[in-house]
């Protein structure tokens, strides 16, 4: 049985929620820097150094205006993450870019520490969960610097696990330019909380920064109730 205390909280949630004064919807991209520790299908005695991988950032994102404090900023969004690894094999020196395809839902709310009539200023913080769409490998040979070579990878022998969860924490600046229409930065953290490969023993999770530039346009606009 619900307690009544549940009931009655969530439905002051649904009481707040409907006096949502604004709304708005838009589009984001920009680029997401990540690095972790999975190698997929390569053997990691091989790996002589591993460094940060530049992905691509595409979202959309929604706002809605809870009061004058804070905003709820879900989000749907393509990401691409993963890592570059350098390996020796048999004397030659490979490169790969390992990254994998992620389709996101960041739920992110946003506390406004600066707030003019046109800007304001605040950040954000939440949970992301996440699920892998595909992966992608590839490596630069010594030998032939211009021809990359792809390989291929499957979710199930890799060990790659699927779904992901992901806490995020960043900044947020919007600026009205006209009828409405806001321009927003993004700048956020992102630290994974699961292991990527589920066959290694160690731990292999994802840590990066996105930085995205976008624009938003207002659905409605309703007057609160008094």
């Amino acid at each position: 049985m619900i307690p009544c205390r549940l009931l009655t909280f969530l439905g002051c949630c649904f009481l707040t929620t409907s006096l949502w004064s604004q709304a708005y919807l838009g589009f984001k991209g920009g680029i997401n820097q990540s690095k972790s520790t999975y190698v997929f299908n390569i053997d990691p005695a091989l790996t002589t150094g591993s460094g940060q991988l530049n992905g691509f950032y595409f979202g959309l994102p929604f706002e809605f205006q809870i009061n004058e404090v804070f905003n709820f900023m879900p989000e749907v969004a393509v990401v691409s993450e993963g890592s570059v690894l350098s390996v020796q094999i048999l004397e030659e020196q490979r490169t790969y870019n390992n990254a994998i395809i992620y389709t996101k839902v960041p739920l992110v709310a946003k506390l406004k520490l600066l707030q003019k009539k046109y800007y304001e200023f605040g950040v954000v913080g939440g949970v992301v969960p996440a699920f892998a769409l595909d992966v992608n490998s590839y490596y630069f040979s010594s030998f032939d610097l211009v021809r990359t070579v792809n390989v291929d990878v499957n979710f199930a022998e890799a060990g790659i696990r699927r779904f992901d969860l992901a806490l995020s924490v960043g900044m947020n600046t919007e600026k009205v330019i006209a009828k409405g229409w806001k321009i927003i930065l993004d700048l956020r953290y992102n630290l994974g909380l699961l292991d990527v490969e589920t066959h290694s023993n160690l731990t292999n999770t994802t840590e990066g920064f996105s930085l995205t530039l976008g624009i938003l346009t207002p659905l409605f606009r309703e007057k609160v109730i008094q």
